[in-house]
């Protein structure tokens, strides 16, 4: 088996946040799954398997404890080593995942993912939570989407945050338990829109250094706020990292780079430990269920006087782009691959 080790939403190595991806013929117990995340100590490994249809992947996430339904920097990381040193007469995959059909895209400027968009919906923080943010933190907002957010009054509260890593475990309890975001307006003059932070002990990351799946909450609320189609967010974790955020009808389409770190192999002998029950994975569609979250909402496309603010032209070049065609002789499997890409971006 082989195994890359990829620091994503980076151009550098030892920066932004590092995913091991680990391509698979076919599923593996799940046992042997976790102990080789365990054994990574990434945040998040990434592990796939073709479905037998061009360009088209199942896609699984493990953090060294558990299995998630849902990360954005792994898939981006998967993605990319697909695009780049395993298919790479590909410009566009579909990963078949819990969360739904995620779409990758190489682009002049990295890679475009996206991931879907839930209904935002106002929240206020409990006092117990605030309190245990720290000393003299002033919140200003808060929602639920695919995460619990608190936004605050300055990007120095956010970037000088000493939370209680435990209490947030014990005090949120949803959408996804233990995992909370906090975010602020960027200082005048920096590069970025917004900054933010994202405690995970729910899921056994006391900080996780940059979260894609988070940027999925963010991008519509700071578009949303500052009244345009697309905004850079700056993760103000010990590594760091920069994502770039355009909000389509219903899926946040988010840009970022890759630096690959480590290219491998893993011993055969692994793929004979353990030996538990191999979970039957069907194929997942834009209309199965998933995780227990507020449904997907459709918000009002951009207009194109908001289209023209638009700072930066690879919000709208590279991150929209004209449909890919993926070259190939099996029509129908290309008809399928534009077709879920498609529908990932209405």
């Amino acid at each position: 088996m082989r195994i890359w080790f990829v620091d994503a939403f980076t151009d550098k190595v030892f920066a932004g946040n590092t995913a091991a991806v680990v391509p698979l013929t076919s599923w593996l117990p799940d046992d042997v799954l976790q102990a080789i995340a365990a054994e990574n100590r990434c945040s998040e490994t990434a592990f796939f398997v073709p479905t037998g249809l061009k360009a088209n992947y199942q896609l699984r996430w493990f953090t060294p404890q558990i299995e998630v339904p849902l990360c954005g920097h792994a898939t981006l990381a998967a993605g990319a080593i697909l695009l780049t040193e395993i298919e790479r007469d590909l410009e566009v995959v579909v990963f078949d995942t819990q969360a739904g059909p995620l779409v990758v895209r190489e682009t002049p400027e990295g890679f475009t993912l996206d991931l879907p968009r839930r209904v935002r919906m106002p929240w206020t923080p409990p006092a117990e939570l605030v309190a245990a943010l720290g000393a003299g933190v002033r919140v200003v907002d808060g929602f639920v989407g695919e995460y619990a957010t608190v936004v605050l009054d300055s990007e120095a509260s956010v970037r000088n945050l000493k939370p209680d890593i435990r209490a947030i475990e014990r005090l949120v309890r949803g959408p996804r338990v233990g995992c909370l975001a906090v975010t602020a307006m960027a200082e005048e003059g920096k590069a970025y829109d917004f900054v933010s932070r994202f405690f995970a002990p729910g899921v056994g990351l006391p900080e996780d250094p940059v979260t894609g799946s988070s940027f999925a909450d963010l991008t519509p609320y700071w578009c949303d706020r500052l009244d345009r189609p697309g905004v850079t967010g700056y993760q103000a974790s010990k590594r760091g990292g920069a994502v770039r955020g355009l909000q389509t009808l219903s899926s946040s389409r988010l840009l970022g780079q890759i630096a690959v770190y480590l290219r491998g192999e893993l011993d055969p002998a692994v793929e004979s430990f353990g030996g538990g029950p191999q979970r039957a994975r069907p194929i997942l569609d834009a209309s199965t269920p998933v995780a227990p979250v507020i449904p997907v909402g459709r918000p009002a496309a951009a207009n194109s006087a908001q289209r023209a603010a638009l700072p930066e032209p690879v919000l709208r070049a590279s991150m929209g782009g004209d449909p890919v065609e993926v070259a190939g002789d099996d029509a129908a499997n290309d008809q399928r691959v534009e077709d879920e890409a498609d529908r990932a971006a209405m």
